[in-house]
């Protein structure tokens, strides 16, 4: 495990310490392991679609094909989003 050296501060409003302080409980975790997960936990998912993927000549020539393919109508996925989702039905 690496040596922890770097240090955040950071500003909450009550409330938001209030919320904070009974997720800590509830989780029985510290206030910097909690922060730290969470922290993490978003940063990783904020980053899972800027991810550099490298390819071979042979898969980037396979892409390429994949997408230049012409669009084909969906008939059922069509239906589906013409539907009211779940929020707009409890609207």
């Amino acid at each position: 495990m690496s040596t922890k050296t770097e240090r955040w501060t950071l500003r909450v409003t009550p409330m938001q310490d209030a919320i904070v302080r009974q997720a800590l409980r509830a989780t029985g975790k510290s206030l910097n392991e909690y922060v730290v997960s969470c922290a993490l936990a978003s940063a990783t998912d904020d980053l899972a679609d800027r991810r550099v993927f490298a390819l071979s000549p042979d898969e980037w020539d396979r892409l390429g094909d994949i997408l230049d393919r012409p669009v084909t109508d969906k008939p059922r996925i069509a239906a589906l989003l013409a539907e009211p989702s779940v929020l707009e039905r409890l609207g």
